[in-house]
């Protein structure tokens, strides 16, 4: 894994990680993202309201179900490239990904602010140098009292010089069928069409020295929104406009890498510009902003990203390392409303941060097979904000100089065991709260602390490996988006947050070709005092459910001359809350769904078949759609129906 920023072996990490293996990926999903990746990870949640606005969370450290102007708990990493700060998930599709890595904890010491409950790090297949190689892939799918979906993907390597330099390309099309029915309307309105590319160059010029040039665009549309009013058993609602979104996606980045006597240096820079609009229906609350009958709001966002990092460490080594970073970040919301000919901007918030920072951490032996590592980072954080209202305009600027530090001791009684126990903490920077009618006010930095006890264990053979976990997470003065009456999004200290829980997992194969994965999860999380500091009997964190469970099975066999692999899954979503906020206290999950898949593989031609959902069970995944709408009735996200894909590719 390299998430921890240097090249290390999972059984040497002092602290509780997820890898998801994406080599050889025979999932058939259609243009598969980060809500299918989070049923194969014990912690991690995501939002569904709708491609391109979702919001992720780990293991309860969940503030909000709105996206509001505070900074996610949850950094995205593309490679070397932090691709989010208070942007929604971009929602990369992992269509020639090698790997994904979720680090589950504070993750301050090396990534800074922001990444108070962890670490989504994606990790791309890099061109190979020797030969040429390629694969294209066409999926086809139907989707049970919905639409028809399908799409291509395609990826090609070509050196350029033998051993040298090479370059890789994908590209992909999907189009998802949609299955939400607007009465009076249109079918299947909730229709997503993703288009992407990613074009990446690597060139080593000597043995011990590589350049990796990469960039990536990615655009993901969809036509209408997907929740509903009826109840979670409904697909259909009455709707008076449609609710579009469209996600546009760019990263460009460069790394260079090599040794220096002793020491591997490395040095990274990208740039992400990020852009997220979408359209409300905001009628229910024309009379707040002083309109009469229908009006229409549009949501206009932009992000971008300018990241420097430069760090050493020892060569063969990942006993210690130490770095420098900067990181600028920009973001303009702006929220127009418009009723016939008239139009007001309701709401404009322009945020600019600065970071600087210099962080390590270095591994002390102790004694005999006992180890401690300890990080931090040090980081001067300069906030600039500015908000136009109704009211009038405002700005602010904060500048805070802020250590984040972690301390670990591990056991590894062999060379299959490791024990550890982890303190880890982060803090996100305060900013200025819009509020809509009012003028704006502050909401202050929050800071998080994480106690880690777990463990990794794999048995002689290698048949059987698992891996368990206790933690506990003091949160105080929580940064919470939140709606107001009148149906914007405003942000808050909403109190302190105290959280416990456990995961565990285990991987078995019993025989030859025949592996069983399974995993549970338990969270307990309180917002347990306001920030006046007034006790709560009962204030759930939102989001994320408080039981998850997980079980897979996979058999590989020959059949004639076709490679044959069959899986099955299952996943339990416990019962989880929209919010603490009394008057928008909705329940949503407890509900079980599976998949069944099957691959036949025969001179580099794979056909496949899939079935999600595969009992086309009913449920809510998520009781929020459109804001101005949901203090009049309760909104729901049904579950997507029964959906069959079929897949063919080939590979060379």
């Amino acid at each position: 894994m390299t998430g921890q920023k240097r090249p290390q072996l999972l059984q040497d990490v002092a602290m509780s990680v997820s890898i998801v293996p994406l080599e050889n990926d025979v999932t058939g999903r259609l243009s598969a993202g980060s809500r299918d990746l989070a049923l194969s990870v014990e912690g991690l949640a995501v939002t569904n309201l709708g491609p391109g606005r979702n919001r992720q969370f780990i293991r309860g450290v969940a503030d909000s179900p709105f996206n509001g102007p505070s900074q996610s708990t949850v950094a995205v990493q593309l490679d070397e490239a932090r691709v989010t700060f208070d942007a929604p998930d971009p929602d990369v599709r992992l269509v020639d990904m090698e790997r994904v890595e979720v680090l589950k904890g504070p993750q301050g010491p090396l990534y800074g602010s922001g990444a108070l409950g962890g670490i989504y790090h994606m990790v791309t297949r890099k061109p190979d140098l020797s030969q040429i190689s390629g694969n294209f892939r066409l999926i086809g799918e139907a989707v049970e009292h919905g639409g028809l979906g399908g799409g291509s993907e395609a990826v090609l390597n070509f050196p350029l010089v033998t051993d040298s330099l090479a370059v890789r390309g994908v590209g992909y099309l999907t189009r998802s069928g949609g299955y939400i029915d607007n009465l009076g309307r249109n079918r299947d309105a909730n229709k997503t069409k993703t288009t992407g590319a990613r074009l990446a160059l690597r060139w080593k010029p000597v043995i011990d020295w590589s350049i990796d040039v990469s960039g990536i665009l990615q655009d993901m549309n969809s036509r209408d929104s997907q929740y509903v009013t009826a109840s979670d058993d409904a697909v259909r609602r009455e709707a008076r406009i449609a609710e579009p979104t469209d996600n546009d996606f760019k990263s460009v980045a460069a790394t260079v890498q090599g040794r220096i006597g002793e020491l591997n240096l490395l040095a990274t820079t990208s740039y992400i510009d990020h852009g997220v609009d979408y359209t409300l229906d905001s009628t229910d609350a024309s009379a707040k902003f002083g309109f009469s009958g229908r009006s229409i709001y549009l949501d206009d966002r932009k992000y971008t990203i300018i990241n420097h990092e430069l760090r050493v460490s020892p060569a063969g080594s990942s006993t210690w390392l130490a770095g420098l970073s900067y990181m600028r970040t920009r973001s303009h919301n702006q929220g127009i409303m418009s009723s016939g000919n008239n139009a007001q901007t309701v709401e404009s918030l322009d945020r600019k941060i600065t970071e600087f920072a210099v962080f390590g951490e270095v591994t002390i032996p102790l004694v005999d097979r006992i180890k401690a590592i300890a990080g931090a980072r040090l980081f001067r954080s300069i906030a600039e904000d500015e908000a136009l209202e109704q009211s009038g305009s405002s700005s602010d600027r904060v500048s805070k100089t802020i250590l984040s530090p972690s301390l670990a001791v591990a056991w590894t009684p062999s060379e299959r065991s490791i024990v550890y126990l982890r303190f880890a903490s982060a803090l996100r920077p305060g900013g200025l709260a819009p509020t809509g009618q009012a003028a704006s006010r502050r909401f202050d930095s929050d800071e998080l602390g994480t106690f880690d006890l777990g463990l990794r264990h794999t048995f002689a053979g290698d048949a059987l490996s698992v891996s368990a976990s206790l933690f506990y997470t003091d949160w105080s003065h929580i940064q919470s988006d939140y709606l107001l009456p009148n149906g914007l999004v405003s942000t808050r200290n909403a109190g302190r947050g105290r959280i416990y829980g456990i995961e565990a997992s285990a991987d078995w194969r019993p025989f030859h070709g025949f592996q069983l994965s399974a995993g549970s999860s338990y969270l307990n999380a309180r917002l347990v005092s306001t920030e006046a500091g007034l006790e709560i009997d009962d204030r759930r964190l939102p989001i994320t459910p408080e039981l998850t469970g997980r079980l897979t099975a996979q058999y590989n066999f020959t059949l004639g001359s076709w490679a044959t692999s069959v899986s099955a899954q299952a996943n339990y979503i416990g019962r989880s809350r929209l919010t603490f906020d009394e008057n928008l206290d909705r329940e949503m999950g407890d509900y079980t769904i599976s998949s069944i898949a099957a691959f036949f593989t025969r001179n580099r031609l794979t056909i496949g078949a899939r079935i999600d959902n595969m009992f086309d069970v009913r449920g809510d995944s998520f009781a929020f759609g459109n804001p101005f709408s949901i203090m009049e009735a309760p909104q729901y996200t049904p579950l997507r129906p029964r959906t069959f894909t079929f897949s063919i590719s080939r590979a060379w």
